[in-house]
């Protein structure tokens, strides 16, 4: 019973360190290049996701730790969250008053 879990926990890692490795962003990707790190995680089961998640990747904001997992906003997500947008709507609305 415990060498099938072993298994599955071992091919379902590898299969996860792949696919971020692929979603990554060049940026993102440290030591080997994309295509490195993926002969890692595939022909090292185990220890090539442990150094990809540990080494090979580095993440917006540093440091890691934390939780949240996924990236980082890249800039204003909606027209409320630019300050240029609400900026602008500020001197409308001044000009407006004034007329």
């Amino acid at each position: 019973m415990l060498r099938p879990a072993l298994v599955l926990l071992t091919i379902g890692l590898a299969v996860y360190a792949v696919l971020d490795v692929l979603r990554s962003r060049d940026d993102e990707i440290t030591v080997l290049p994309r295509t490195g790190w993926v002969l890692v995680s595939i022909f090292l089961p185990i220890l090539g996701p442990v150094l990809w998640i540990t080494v090979g990747r580095q993440r917006a904001g540093g440091g890691g730790g934390g939780g949240g997992g996924g990236r980082g906003p890249r800039g204003p997500v909606g027209p409320d969250d630019d300050p240029g947008f609400l900026r602008d709507i500020d001197s409308r609305k001044d000009d407006d008053t004034r007329a």
